[in-house]
């Protein structure tokens, strides 16, 4: 199947691809708004007695959004894009409103129907993403392609970027009243999504409707599907598990041998399969693998950003949750400047220039965020992190454009689905590896606090010997001290993780030197 563009009027294919990276920014929203609402929507169901339950309400839209992207990505290639799309915003839209009516079924019943509708919605937010990068990589190609999947890049991380403060202000602000109905402002957040989703199915109408994107003739390989789907649930979820319980767990070592089982019987159904899901001898290409890897290795450390910039400004700094909020922003709005202009860029520069820069400026923003102390002033956590989220964003083009061209049209909608499932794991392994070390520190400082002995020693050591004995419950300017030494250690750990995330940064110099496209 020859590289080459949908025959569409370009004002056409840009205001398509505009309409679609509007689903694909709710569905990024998705990933964040949530957390703001949850202590509202908790309170309802009966509050955090049953937190394993609870947990889902979170969980459930982010394995569904994973396990979405390979069979949506398989997909658009077998039926066309657009169709699947629309079929794709049609999930979204239903599972928010399930999701929005579920507290009239009851704090019991309510819960499951709010995880089940969890699961609806993340299913068709995840499908969004490689649908829309799909639609993408057709309707342009040249230096076109790079700047539409810059923009459909950016488009999640804009969401990403407003969800907090959009939720923050449904929570805050907005109230419709319907006569005989009780609806809690946390439903709106939920429900807004409704209108806002067929307003974009109905755009996409207008200016797409006619538009779909090249079929290739075979069928789905539901084996495979499934097969993957339990390789990403179980690995993800066990590495996700690991940060509290440690590796050791045997629900991680479960759920990792079942997801390692998992992925080897797919590898072998795949390279045996007229039909594959995902034909894995895409990764016998260098610049696909090289994509794939750089993608891999940003999202660990954009795990470590997104984690641990509000973490060391709550920790550290003792600051408000508006000003966690503040840094996360300007992180996710670096991220999406960066994708845009990193899509420019590559279809001037080429794809290799522009990701060894970005991944240059990403590593720049970590060692400079090595210098972060307790006097260290929230401004200055923005704009390191926007360094690296600049530098981020540069990447996001370049290693879709990679792919999507080293794989070719017949198969543009699995290498988009790949790119983020990668982005993914690298997430997972990275959030994994900071609770874990995080949480180990935690329980080191408790327990010495904990004991009277050590306790008197680290008071000693701080030159204030005359705590020695005293019970930090009767003693305010014990627990001073305390806090503010705890400071210093959580800074410390933080600055391990940073380290360790710049040192991930300048090993991804190597894969993201091999990011090419066709035209180099």
């Amino acid at each position: 199947m020859t590289d080459t563009a949908l025959r569409i009027h370009p004002m056409a294919a840009w205001a398509a691809l505009v309409f679609a990276s509007l689903g694909v920014l709710l569905g990024g929203a998705e990933l964040m708004v949530v957390a703001i609402a949850l202590p509202s929507i908790v309170a309802d169901f009966g509050g955090w007695a049953d937190l394993a339950r609870v947990s889902w309400i979170v969980n459930a839209y982010l394995l569904a959004y994973v396990v979405a992207m390979p069979i949506a990505g398989r997909g658009a290639d077998l039926w066309g894009a657009r169709r699947l799309y629309v079929v794709a915003l049609l999930l979204f839209v239903i599972g928010s409103a399930g999701a929005g009516i579920s507290r009239f079924a009851g704090s019991e019943d309510g819960l499951t129907w709010l995880i089940v509708s969890r699961v609806i919605q993340g299913f068709g937010g995840g499908a969004l993403v490689p649908l829309s990068m799909a639609l993408a990589s057709h309707l342009f190609v040249g230096r076109a392609r790079a700047a539409a999947l810059g923009l459909e890049g950016a488009a999640t991380y804009i969401g990403m970027a407003i969800g907090p403060a959009y939720g923050a202000w449904v929570l805050l602000n907005f109230s419709l009243p319907i006569p005989g109905l009780d609806i809690a402002n946390w439903q709106w957040i939920f429900l807004l999504n409704v209108p806002i989703g067929i307003i974009t199915l109905l755009l996409i109408y207008v200016v797409a409707g006619g538009i779909e994107t090249p079929r290739v003739r075979a069928s789905l390989n539901l084996g495979g599907a499934g097969l993957l789907s339990m390789a990403l649930v179980a690995g993800i979820g066990a590495i996700t598990v690991s940060g509290a319980n440690g590796w050791a767990d045997p629900l991680v070592l479960g759920g990792l041998a079942l997801g390692a089982a998992a992925f080897a019987g797919f590898v072998w159904l795949e390279l045996r399969s007229r039909s594959p899901l995902v034909n894995v001898r895409l990764f016998a290409d260098r610049a696909f693998s090289a994509a794939n890897a750089v993608s891999l290795l940003t999202g660990y450390t954009l795990a470590t950003a997104i984690i641990g910039g509000p973490v060391f400004v709550n920790r550290v700094l003792f600051g408000s949750d508006a000003e966690a909020s503040v840094i996360l922003t300007a992180l996710t709005l670096a991220i999406a400047v960066g994708a845009l202009i990193g899509g420019l860029l590559a279809g001037f520069i080429g794809e290799r220039i522009v990701t060894v820069v970005g991944v240059l400026a990403s590593a720049g923003g970590l060692w400079l965020a090595l210098g972060w102390g307790v006097g260290t002033e929230p401004d200055r956590l923005a704009r390191d992190l926007g360094v690296f989220g600049f530098g981020f964003g540069l990447t996001v083009a370049p290693r879709a454009t990679a792919a999507v061209e080293a794989a070719g049209a017949g198969a543009y909608g699995v290498a988009s689905a790949m790119i983020q499932i990668t982005r993914t794991i690298g997430m997972s392994i990275g959030l994994a590896l900071l609770t874990s070390i995080g949480q180990n520190r935690i329980d080191e400082l408790s327990a010495l606090i904990a004991d009277p002995a050590r306790r008197d020693a680290l008071v000693t050591e701080l030159g204030r010997p005359e705590f020695v004995g005293v019970d930090p419950n009767a003693s305010l300017a014990l627990v001073d001290l305390l806090e503010r030494w705890s400071q210093g250690q959580s800074a410390d750990v933080l600055q391990l993780v940073f380290g360790i995330a710049l040192g991930v940064t300048l090993v991804t110099i190597v894969p993201a030197w091999f990011v090419r496209g066709r035209r180099a």
